[in-house]
């Protein structure tokens, strides 16, 4: 049997995480807009229903998400996709928007209640200054009109800035213009699904780690919280880790204990790069509040204590789009990162 120590050479385990950014940013402008249409059709807390207009005969529409079932005459967001080589600039950005107000001012549909440019790699400064400053975007808009709008409107046709459509952009709040890039994309909860299906490369489960045969610095708190319990448990001549090679059934215990622990930390780096904080969170609380009145109920020494609450956390349900992936040992071994800080919220020994 092996002995372990608490003061050997860290060993990092590495656990890489699929590069969602880099697959997005590598889709062509089309796929783009198909991949942005499964997104809304994900969101269905905002949207009823979502659709494509790319194409001839889009009035200036890529992918559009209704608010309600009044459609077009009622909220909707539009989601103009730009998958270029380089950031989304001022000039295009001017002539989108000139182009789906022409057309909403024309009777085509309302005026969108939001205006996403969906930029996978994100709008040049200028235009960032301008999304920021709505007032100064309108007037940009109205004083270039000749040069960005005046022939790019409605093909083979001259645009002219009317007084009624120049009312008309006068009247719209451009507060409501914003940017997406690939980063804001992932951050949507929403998302994981849609990366699934589009990319076969499913976010779970994590991968099953070996833990490492040293105990590591990343465990000292909940490591030195299981010796305890085993001292208090009626094995006082245990003082470390290394004491355990002479205490088979205690040495295994810690086994399972960091093979749980080690399940918990695999699953959270899997998923953290593209997942949005509040659902790892969201697990984490699950499990706390489902273990913590078993914790702290009155046991006969603090090892029963530790297994009781293992037994309650394999029983928990979690909530959420991870919930799937959330297998018992990864719901034990967050009771173990719950017990591994200087003031734990799970003690063993009480």
């Amino acid at each position: 049997m092996g002995r372990l120590s608490l003061n050997t050479p860290s060993t990092k385990m590495t656990l890489a995480a699929p590069q969602y950014d880099r697959l997005i940013l590598a889709l062509q402008p089309d796929d783009l807009e198909k991949f942005i249409l499964s997104w809304l059709n994900e969101r269905q807390s905002i949207y009823v229903q979502s659709k494509k207009f790319s194409g001839t005969g889009d009035a200036g529409r890529d992918v559009v998400g209704f608010l309600t079932n009044q459609l077009h005459e009622g909220p909707w967001h539009n989601y103009q996709c730009k998958q270029y080589g380089t950031r989304l600039g001022v000039g295009k950005a001017i002539e989108e928007i000139g182009k789906i107000l022409y057309f909403a001012n024309q009777g085509v549909y309302t005026p969108p209640e939001k205006y996403y440019f969906v930029a996978p790699r994100g709008v040049t400064r200028t235009l960032d200054n301008l999304l920021y400053k709505p007032q100064t975007f309108k007037s940009t808009l109205i004083e270039g009109w000749d040069e960005y709008c005046l022939q790019k409107i409605v093909e083979k046709q001259r645009t002219p800035l009317t007084t009624s459509l120049k009312a008309f952009i006068e009247a719209y709040d451009f507060s409501r213009i914003a940017a997406l890039d690939v980063h804001a994309i992932l951050n949507d909860d929403n998302i994981i699904k849609v990366l699934e299906r589009w990319f076969k490369q499913e976010l779970g489960p994590a991968p099953v780690p070996v833990p490492p045969s040293d105990i590591q610095p990343i465990e000292t708190y909940y490591i030195n919280q299981l010796i305890d319990a085993y001292k208090e448990s009626g094995v006082s001549a245990i003082k470390s880790v290394d004491d355990l090679t002479s205490h088979p059934h205690l040495y295994e215990h810690l086994m399972r204990q960091r093979e749980r622990f080690y399940a918990a930390e695999a699953f959270k780096n899997h998923f953290r790069d593209n997942t949005p904080p509040e659902v790892i969170k969201g697990i984490d609380d699950d499990v706390y509040y489902g273990v913590i009145d078993v914790c702290n109920a009155t046991h006969a020494n603090p090892v029963i204590r530790v297994n009781s609450v293992m037994t309650q956390a394999a029983s928990v349900q979690v909530s959420g789009i991870l919930a799937k992936h959330t297998g018992v040992p990864v719901r034990q071994g967050i009771c173990h990162q719950h017990a591994n800080h200087e003031n734990p919220k799970l003690k063993w020994n009480q």
